[in-house]
């Protein structure tokens, strides 16, 4: 009798424990994935949603995946369920990833980090030159811009409160507040005590003060939101030839695309950029199945067969 009642209570202890899990699990992975919502904007932004073109305003609920493109001479101010702030400057390019991390292309991004609620999965901003890793309660200025003669963007960030973790180059730096730091290709990121003078003199003006979460009311729509157009080459083809990591998730997503000639002769002009692109362009002829394989090798092989043989029909 005791040890039923013991195995018993075990058992009702490990249901419990699985309930408590299960919630947790749950509860981690809605922080995770809290939508974005444009707060504010100066202009309308320009969103490409899987392989449409939209303009969307202030109050507009925004997707994973989603391409955002702001308007010159403004400033657009996103912001999630879990705390999370984001500002683009002018003609800044940011994707929206699952979860919490976020492509910056090029342009100037603010983001702060205000855990409403505990878990707080970190903030990860993704750039060519490497990842910023958001500390807790933290803001930071990040910005992609184009290198000497062309080349690759150089990332700089000003940690503006906390401490952020700088991933480039295979070296992990921390960025401690007031600092500043910057990343080349192939070199370890520079830190310095404070930022430099072209550093804040080029900062859009907006950025020097603190984000603060503004009150959202959802755009009203009578009817569900139309494209403008189909996406083309020139929309994407500067995400299709970043360094980012998001990058090998594009050919997949773009590949309806195809279909349009405009489109397709552009991917095909550009292959030595875009080599994962030549499968999806010229794909291998397919190999015969097991089944052909064999029918063909006895074909072959009774064909040899001496003309006395047994197993030729008469």
């Amino acid at each position: 009798m005791r040890y039923r009642r013991l195995y018993a209570l075990f058992l009702l202890l490990s249901r419990r424990l699985r309930l408590v899990l299960a919630f947790g699990f749950l509860f981690a992975v809605s922080q995770a994935h809290a939508g974005w919502t444009i707060a504010a904007a100066d202009a309308p932004a320009t969103v490409i949603r899987a392989t449409n073109v939209y303009q969307l305003g202030a109050g507009e609920a925004l997707r994973d995946d989603d391409l955002i493109e702001s308007a010159p001479r403004s400033v657009v101010q996103l912001q999630d369920d879990a705390g999370r702030l984001l500002a683009l400057g002018a003609q800044t390019r940011v994707l929206l990833q699952a979860g919490t991390r976020v492509s910056l292309l090029d342009g100037w991004l603010k983001v702060a980090q205000t855990c409403a609620t505990q878990p707080c999965a970190a903030t990860v901003i993704d750039t060519e030159r490497g990842a910023l890793e958001l500390g807790a309660n933290s803001a930071a200025v990040i910005a992609a811009l184009p290198g000497a003669e062309g080349s690759k963007s150089t990332v700089a960030v000003f940690s503006e409160s906390g401490t952020q973790t700088l991933a480039a180059s295979a070296h992990r730096n921390a960025v401690a507040p007031g600092s500043f730091a910057y990343a080349i290709a192939n070199t370890p990121p520079q830190i310095a005590q404070r930022p430099s003078s072209a550093f804040l003199a080029d900062m859009p003006v907006a950025f020097r003060d603190a984000l603060q979460r503004v009150p959202v009311t959802p755009a009203a729509h009578d009817h569900a939101i139309k494209p403008l157009r189909a996406a083309s080459y020139d929309d994407v083809s500067a995400w299709l030839t970043s360094d980012l990591p998001a990058r090998k998730r594009f050919p997949a997503r773009f590949r309806p695309r195809l279909s349009d000639p405009a489109f397709r002769r552009a991917i095909d002009q550009n292959l030595k950029a875009l080599p994962e692109w030549r499968v999806l362009l010229y794909p291998p002829a397919p190999h015969p199945d097991a089944r052909q394989r064999a029918l063909q090798s006895l074909r072959v092989n009774t064909s040899a067969l001496p003309a006395n043989s047994l197993y030729q029909h008469p």
